[in-house]
C-alpha cells in the first residue's frame, strides 16, 4: 500500500472511531477538536527555536559549505525524555499515531510562514525511507510532515525523484564515523534534469549529525542551479 494511501485510511479510521470513541489529547488527556491530533494548549509548551527569525544559525552551520545548500532552520528543539522525544518516536516505530505529524507539519509551516522562510520553494520533498522499511512502519514520517506543510503552503509535495537506495542500520545503532560514510550512495536522483534551477526544500523530522541531509544533498551535486533549504520539525540540544 502507498504511504499517500495509508495515511488517508488512516484518517478515515480514525474519523470513524471518533464517532465512538471520542479522541483525546495524548499529552495532556483534554477532548481534541475534530481535526486536531494534539491539543492547542500542548502545542504551544512545545520548545521553539525561532530560527526562522535568524540566517546562521545552527542548522545552517551544520550544512555551511555543502553544494546547492541555500539556507535551513528547524522548528522546535528536541531532548530525551520530553513529549515531542516519546510521540516521535511512537510515530516512526508504529505504536502511535503518524496523523499527530501532519498537524506538526501544518502548525510550522503557519508559524514560519509569517517570517517568509518558505518565500520562493518550488517543491517540498521529505527524505524517503527505503521500501523494505516503508512495508514495516507502514507511513513515512517525514512524508506526513510534509503532507500538512503542503496544504497550508500550496506548495507541491514530490515524492517521486528523490529515493532511498540503501536500507542502512538505524542511525541510533550506528557510530558518528558510520553515519558520515552512508552519505555515498545512499540516495538517488531520478530525472534530475526536472529540478534544475528550482528551490527545493528537504524536510525530514530530526537533525542530529545532520548526515542524512548531507546523503540527499550528496545524491543532487549534478542537479543543474538548485537551491538547497533545509527543514526538519526538531534539532536536537
Amino acid at each position: 500500500m502507498h504511504n499517500r494511501d495509508y495515511l488517508l485510511m488512516l484518517r478515515i479510521l480514525s474519523a470513524i472511531l471518533d464517532v465512538f470513541f471520542p479522541r483525546t489529547c495524548p499529552a495532556c488527556g483534554r477532548l481534541l477538536e475534530e481535526h486536531d491530533a494534539i491539543c492547542e494548549e500542548c502545542l504551544t509548551r512545545l520548545d521553539r527555536t525561532q530560527q526562522a527569525l535568524y540566517r546562521d544559525n545552527v542548522v545552517e552551520t551544520i550544512f555551511k559549505g555543502e553544494q546547492h545548500f541555500s539556507y535551513g532552520g528547524s522548528w522546535l528543539w528536541y531532548q530525551k525524555g520530553t513529549y515531542l522525544q516519546k510521540m516521535i518516536h511512537l510515530a516512526k516505530f508504529g505504536r502511535g499515531n503518524p496523523l499527530w505529524l501532519e498537524q506538526m507539519g501544518r502548525e510550522a509551516a503557519k508559524e514560519w510562514n509569517e517570517y517568509g522562510f518558505f518565500d520562493g520553494i518550488d517543491v517540498i520533498v521529505p527524505i524517503p525511507l527505503h521500501p523494505k522499511r516503508l512495508r514495516i512502519r507502514g507511513f513515512n514520517q517525514s512524508e506526513a510532515i510534509v503532507k500538512g506543510m503542503s496544504d497550508v503552503l500550496n506548495i507541491p509535495m514530490d515524492t517521486d525523484h528523490l529515493t532511498r537506495e540503501v536500507n542502512n542500520k538505524k542511525q541510533s545503532q550506528s557510530s558518528k564515523v558510520e553515519r558520515e560514510h552512508l552519505k555515498e550512495g545512499l540516495f538517488k536522483v531520478n530525472h534530475p534534469e526536472e529540478w534544475y534551477g528550482k528551490t527545493i526544500m528537504l524536510v525530514d523530522d530530526i537533525i542530529t549529525t545532520g548526515s542524512t541531509f548531507r546523503a540527499a544533498m550528496h545524491a543532487m551535486k549534478d542537479v543543474y542551479n538548485c537551491k538547497i533549504v533545509v527543514f526538519s520539525l526538531a534539532k536536537s540540544k
